[in-house]
């Protein structure tokens, strides 16, 4: 089986959308270049590219006001429904759901694709991450380095993302 590709989505510069890439950071932290890492801050066509024919985690952030900042939703988005607040117009243009459904048309889709959406706050530019999206984004990357420490075997690490 191949290696997984993890996949973040969002601006760095914009508060909690910056959720994905911190994830992202915190695993080439302690992963380093074992772990087949993109940031794609919101270029769908790109996507799917990054993403075709691999498996996939993908993380990203999302506007939701039934659910409080920090609120982890975790999917199978090629075999669950995407939750509606991640199929509303966003600032990547396509929206995630779209962006699946397209990738089903022109045979582009990954071949496993784990979706890791945090429930953010303030997304204006220049503010930081809220900490309970911080908090959240933390357990992210300890899990999916510990899945990919069960699942490829390596590497061991002690840093603490």
């Amino acid at each position: 089986m191949t290696a997984w590709t993890i996949i973040s989505l969002g601006n760095r510069f914009r508060g909690d959308d910056a959720a994905g890439p911190y994830v992202l950071d915190c695993l080439k932290c302690a992963a380093g270049k074992q772990l087949a890492c993109i940031e794609n801050g919101g270029d769908m066509p790109q996507l799917l590219e990054d993403w075709k024919h691999r498996r996939v985690i993908l993380i990203d952030a999302l506007m939701d006001d039934c659910r409080p900042a920090g609120t982890l939703l975790r999917f199978d988005g090629l075999r669950q429904a995407i939750p509606a607040s991640l199929c509303q117009t966003s600032s990547h243009g396509l929206n995630l759901g779209e962006a699946i459904e397209l990738g089903r048309i022109l045979d582009a889709l990954p071949r496993q694709l784990t979706v890791y959406a945090i429930c953010g706050a303030d997304f204006g530019t220049g503010t930081p991450l809220s900490p309970s999206v911080r908090a959240t984004a933390d357990t992210i990357a300890q899990e999916v380095l510990t899945r990919y420490v069960m699942e490829e075997g390596g590497p061991q690490c002690t840093n603490n993302p």
